[in-house]
């Protein structure tokens, strides 16, 4: 018995995993114009890891909504590679830190770092979005 529970849990998460990686896909350019306002300056480093939080934040309570209704839809698993960019980009806004380096965790990146692995999803979402 436990073990069905266990496999019914997995596959659980798994399609809450896929479910809001596919709904975050669906406003992909709402994420690429944050980016890129980022990347051109118009927003600096705190505003853009707020918006972005609260972007990822409110598409988990969409899935969670839609799960506790029961509501399935059929995501796309090619949006999983999308999520995990997503994701990246969620580990490096919890790792900034504004404290200067000699008072950083060394799991805490500062400004620079924050902006050079940003740059780097950004392209990895370009590249993602060509092909699609």
């Amino acid at each position: 018995m436990s073990q069905q529970s266990d496999e019914f849990e997995s596959k659980l998460l798994t399609y809450s995993i896929i479910l809001i990686s596919h709904l975050n896909r669906e406003i992909w350019y709402q994420y690429l114009e944050l980016l890129e306002n980022y990347r051109e300056e118009k927003i600096d480093s705190f505003n853009f890891r707020m918006i972005f939080c609260e972007r990822y934040e409110s598409i988990e309570k969409v899935a969670d909504l839609l799960e506790s209704n029961r509501v399935l839809l059929s995501p796309n698993e090619n949006s999983l590679y999308f999520g995990n960019l997503l994701s990246e980009i969620g580990s490096c806004c919890k790792a900034y830190s504004d404290n200067p380096e000699p008072f950083r965790d060394k799991s805490e990146i500062g400004e620079t770092e924050f902006r050079i692995s940003i740059e780097k999803i950004y392209f990895k979402i370009q590249n993602f979005l060509k092909e699609k």
